[in-house]
């Protein structure tokens, strides 16, 4: 069986206190703890009175917060989570804006029509992402030629040999230009 944690110097004194006297109030208490040099919380005091039993306290688990997330789960038990993050809201002026360019409106169109500047327009148009198309040209995958081919028998472990040997000749090849310039430099 597990031991329980010694308790501090000041949480002994709470809970010694008020076995004597459960009336006792936090600033008496704390009053007499700074004289011993103890230092007390507010917490310290209501977590003794709950220990003692002198107020009452739910177990763990069990308060609103508990209870609300039990009723909402009984609702709706096969509903799927909410999406995260803020919801867009179709009556604000983006969401107006989502709307007529999904159907096909011309920026400057939807400029006259909400009497909104073009680089809002731009903006929540660049914002709305169709998901195929990436905003730049970014980083170019690692090693795509090796993670194409399978490695399947002996035709995979060739292609492969094959791929590091043209990899070292392409850097044999630029090792010798480097060398060239800087020989040129020093000569």
């Amino acid at each position: 069986m597990a031991s329980k944690k010694p308790q501090s110097p000041a949480m002994q004194f709470l809970l010694e206190s008020l076995k004597k006297d459960p009336e006792a109030a936090y600033a008496d208490l704390k009053a007499k703890a700074d004289g011993k040099k103890l230092q007390l919380f507010p917490i310290m005091f209501g977590r003794a009175q709950a220990m003692l039993g002198i107020v009452k306290s739910a177990k763990r688990g069990t308060g609103k917060f508990a209870k609300a997330r039990a009723a909402k789960a009984a609702q709706a038990p096969s509903a799927a989570p909410a999406p995260r993050g803020r919801q867009v809201d179709p009556n604000s002026k983006s969401g107006k804006i989502r709307a007529l360019v999904a159907s096909g409106m011309s920026v400057a169109d939807i400029v006259k029509k909400l009497g909104c500047r073009p680089a809002l327009v731009y903006n929540v148009k660049s914002r709305m992402g169709s998901g195929t198309k990436k905003r730049g040209p970014g980083r170019p995958p690692k090693a795509t030629a090796m993670a194409a081919l399978s490695m399947d028998g002996f035709a995979g472990i060739l292609i492969a040999v094959q791929n590091a040997e043209r990899d070292r000749v392409r850097m044999r090849a630029a090792l010798e230009k480097i060398q060239a310039v800087l020989r040129n430099a020093f000569a």
